[in-house]
């Protein structure tokens, strides 16, 4: 072949092949963007479904636990309305009084929602009484009854509330129904009789109902035994064939069974009720064989994760992501928000619970989250740790003068004075009343806390201005130093009031007096002698002390209704010592035990009058500390079971109002126990301390008794008959009885038989007798009518006239005008004061007010509201002047009748 002839080949067939650049990037990113979407897809896939599996068993756990909340409130419920059904059943000795235990049932059964039947059985199976059976029919039997005997015996031996089968099938009407029982046993431990009620738990599926529960969501209760108590919505099919036999296979049993001692659980697996494969979570009840599940098929899942999260392009999941990102900062913004003012609101609530409405200072819950504190530090940095305890001297008197609204002023001048004068890192603390507490922290030795303690008395030694007048005030402050007084929070406080009250007993007044430092030789809290506190036990049980009884007499029959325990000391062959020396000095051991040997022996010997025939009660004094400690309601009920002949209305404990420890919840706790008992609780002393009066309506009281130191004073000050009027009222409006304190003469008898008092107790009546002397006593007393012709009964019954006119001013009520010369004032003040000098001035006073009374009487159906206003301002103006006046006319005629009397016998010699 001629190589010249062969054809050359193309030069395109021979060039490479060559693919632009632009189509390779655009298949990169074509495959890389498929790729990525492949890629992203699956991770989204994955991650959705681990993301919406947390949530919903997250969601489903929260359900459970829902469940079993309502569930359980409701049994607790019901279980506390079943013991005390047990306990009046008891007390009727329902045994032995069918119809009376079925009337009780039946009462029981109206009173309480959702109880299907309540039932009384006797240990041996027989029903006394039941609501499900008619009147007149024949009660069952279980002793022969296989299915429900063995049950029966458990029930016998349990203590407390009982959960087993239901009689007839678990469900009632398609509605959940679980049987309770309640076995009250004898004091011996043997079953008396049983209390079975079966309840239907309407209120859980209301409350299912209000729930935005998925579809396919299954709820219900089952038992420890695995027997299922209820389940909603109701499954389909022969229902008693699916509920009326326990679980026995299952993931729900699984689970269960794999960690029985586990609150909470979830599980998945087929489940035996419907056969289907399901997610669930449970929660178990405590106090009650019972756990709540809630659980959710695995198609309704899966459909619904297909639903949310799936079935959407990828598109559009990137546009709801760009969406979300931005609803997500938004939220995020909002939590910010939200979570800043909810952190706001609680320390709002928080400052509100620890300090002090009036002050704003840290109360006694304030001081004692910071008191464990300021130990830590002082510790940490060995520095020293002051604590002071702070009383304003003669504080009452300014109440008493100026009134409560001019002591509250004082407190918060006295409160901002002590913030300033102590260092930024020291605490002013108040308790109560007059009472403060002083932390100093971080002192490096004594010359600082001596420049506090100057800075403290400059502040309080500067004059205050009340209603425009001056008053000075002087305060006693007891000190005790952390670590030199190695105590705890408690013992710290207790040592600076017993150097406090030290201080008050100093002699020093005007310097360094004012503040006493603690020390162990201190002594007690009054008079410096440590040793009655430590010979007290001694002394009571070598019998020196014992207990004297003052009666307390009945206005309404005269007779002596009751007799109060007070405490005596006589060393032997060596002096008496008063109450008010020794009871101060006592520290909590003390305490306690002087409280039980007076419980113990007062009811002791009031079981001895019983005996005798003397209807009486006893009252016995207890201080707010022992109200404050865990176990006080036992012993009293304990000591007070002793005496089976006593009933517990005969006994009534005497408290003082101190500070708010009446309303701390061991002492609430302990007054509804005890009144719940039957005991009687009085409030002590009303009015002799600064508290205020509107909270005692919000305690749990029987009684109030009115400090002796208003009653004795009215007769050298009648003037001051309005204060014991307004503790009368508040007694009459809290419903409580009322017993006057301080009655030493025939006149207080007198004026208080025209007010309502329940009871009266004083010198004039008796002084505390020995135990021997009240039987004869009681039998012979009989209350006289006293002297009528005093000042204070005329203005009395005066005030009770001028009471009248201003509510005729006011409601334009039934009013009957009296004449001035009807007024008992008027003739009393003629007879006893026509010699005395102003006593036409004090006359005057008195038309003047019957003149403004006459007046309102006249024009009440015709005036104007304004006239009536006008009127009665100008009726409170002469009133109170009169008063005032009439006060000091009787304390002219006392120092002129003092001035008269002859001498002593040997008062020149």
């Amino acid at each position: 072949m001629n190589l010249k002839t062969i054809p050359k080949i193309p030069a395109f067939l021979t060039r490479p092949i060559t693919i632009p650049p632009y189509r390779w990037t655009m298949s990169l990113v074509f495959w890389g963007t498929f790729a990525g979407a492949l890629a992203f897809s699956g991770w989204y896939a994955w991650f959705s479904w681990h993301r919406y599996e947390q949530n919903s068993q997250y969601r489903l756990t929260l359900e459970s636990d829902m469940v079993a909340t309502v569930a359980q409130k409701l049994l607790d419920g019901h279980a506390s309305a079943l013991q005390l059904l047990g306990v009046q059943l008891q007390r009727a000795d329902a045994l032995h009084h069918p119809r009376r235990a079925r009337t009780l049932l039946l009462d029981y059964q109206k009173a309480t929602s959702g109880i299907a039947s309540a039932n009384l059985i006797t240990p041996n199976g027989r029903v006394i009484a039941s609501t499900a059976v008619p009147a007149g029919n024949v009660p069952p039997d279980f002793r022969n009854n296989p299915a429900i005997w063995p049950g029966f015996q458990k029930v016998l031996r349990t203590h407390g509330i009982w959960v087993y089968h239901p009689l007839r099938g678990p469900l009632v009407d398609s509605h959940w129904v679980i049987r309770l029982s309640h076995t009250v046993f004898s004091p011996a431990g043997k079953p008396l009789f049983v209390v079975a009620t079966p309840l239907r738990f309407n209120a859980i599926e209301d409350f299912l109902r209000q729930l935005p529960l998925r579809p396919g969501t299954a709820v219900g209760l089952i038992r420890s035994d695995l027997y299922i108590e209820g389940r909603w919505p109701i499954p389909q099919g022969n229902l008693s064939k699916m509920l009326a036999h326990p679980v026995s296979v299952g993931a729900l049993l699984k689970a269960l069974q794999r960690d029985p001692h586990a609150r909470q659980g979830s599980y998945a697996g087929f489940v035996t009720v419907d056969h289907t494969y399901r997610f669930g979570a449970f929660t178990r009840l405590d106090h009650y064989p019972l756990t709540a599940f809630v659980s959710i098929p695995r198609d309704s899942w899966l459909a619904a994760w297909w639903r949310r999260q799936i079935q959407y392009p990828l598109v559009f999941l990137l546009i709801t992501l760009g969406f979300g990102m931005v609803a997500y900062r938004r939220i995020l913004f909002l939590d910010r928000r939200w979570d800043l003012q909810r952190q706001t609101f609680e320390r709002t609530l928080t400052t509100q619970a620890t300090h002090d409405g009036l002050t704003n200072l840290p109360n006694r819950d304030g001081l004692r989250l910071v008191f464990d504190q300021a130990l830590a530090r002082a510790e940490r940095q060995e520095r020293l740790l002051a604590v002071g305890f702070l009383d304003l001297d003669a504080f009452k008197p300014v109440n008493d003068t100026y009134g409560h609204a001019a002591g509250d002023d004082l407190l918060k001048e006295i409160a901002r004075r002590l913030q300033d004068a102590v260092r930024r890192t020291d605490i002013v603390a108040r308790l109560g009343g007059d009472e403060f507490v002083l932390l100093l922290e971080g002192l490096r030795g004594m010359d600082e806390l001596d420049q506090v303690l100057a800075r403290l008395q400059a502040a309080i030694a500067q004059p205050f201005m009340i209603k425009g007048k001056e008053i000075s005030l002087q305060a006693s402050l007891g000190l005790t130093i952390y670590p030199f007084d190695e105590s705890d929070a408690d013992l710290l406080l207790r040592h600076a009031d017993q150097a406090m009250y030290a201080a008050k007993a100093c002699p020093g007044r005007a310097s360094e007096g004012w503040a006493q430092l603690y020390h162990p030789d201190l002594g007690t809290i009054t008079m410096g002698d440590e040793i009655l506190r430590r010979d007290f036990l001694q002394a009571l049980v070598a019998g020196e002390v014992t207990l004297r009884y003052q009666p307390l007499v009945a206005l309404a029959t005269g007779r002596v209704a009751g007799l109060e325990a007070l405490t005596r000391w006589h060393r032997e062959g060596r002096e008496k010592i008063s109450p008010d020396r020794f009871l101060p000095s006592l520290g909590v051991r003390e305490r306690q035990a002087l409280g039980h040997f007076v419980l113990q022996t007062g009811l002791q010997q009031l079981a001895q009058w019983r005996d005798m025939g003397l209807d009486l009660f006893l009252s016995v004094n207890v201080t707010p500390e022992e109200f404050d400690s865990p176990g006080f309601a036992d012993s009293v009920l304990g000591i007070l079971a002793a005496y089976p002949g006593i009933p517990p209305e005969s006994l009534v404990l005497e408290v003082l109002e101190i500070g708010e420890i009446l309303e701390q919840e061991v002492a609430l706790e302990h007054l509804q126990r005890l009144r719940g008992a039957g005991v009687k609780i009085a409030l002590d002393d009303v009015g002799s301390a600064y508290a205020s009066l509107l909270r005692l309506k919000n305690l749990p009281i029987d009684e109030i008794k009115i400090d002796q130191g208003f009653i004795r004073e009215l007769s050298n000050k009648p003037q001051d008959l309005i204060f014991v009027e307004s503790l009368v009222s508040l007694g009459l409006a809290m419903g409580v009885l009322i017993t006057v304190e301080g009655v030493e003469t025939e006149a207080h008898i007198a004026l208080l038989r025209e007010m309502k008092i329940n009871y009266l107790q004083g010198y004039a009546i008796a002084k505390p007798l020995e135990a021997e002397a009240v039987a004869d006593f009681v039998r012979t007393f009989v209350l006289g009518a006293g002297d009528a012709d005093t000042p204070m009964l005329a203005l009395y019954q005066h005030l009770g006239w001028v009471r009248a006119a201003e509510e005729s001013a006011i409601n334009h009520g039934i009013y009957a005008y009296a004449e001035l010369a009807a007024c008992p004032l008027t003739t009393w003040l003629h007879a006893h004061a026509a010699e005395l000098s102003g006593v036409e001035a004090l006359l005057v006073e008195h038309e003047a007010v019957h003149a403004l009374g006459r007046e309102i009487f006249q024009i009440r159906q015709n005036g104007t509201r304004e006239e009536l206003h006008r009127l009665l301002g100008q009726l409170h103006v002469y009133s109170h002047r009169f008063q005032e006046g009439l006060g000091q006319a009787v304390k002219t005629m006392r120092e002129n009748a003092e001035a008269k009397a002859p001498p002593p016998e040997g008062a020149n010699q």
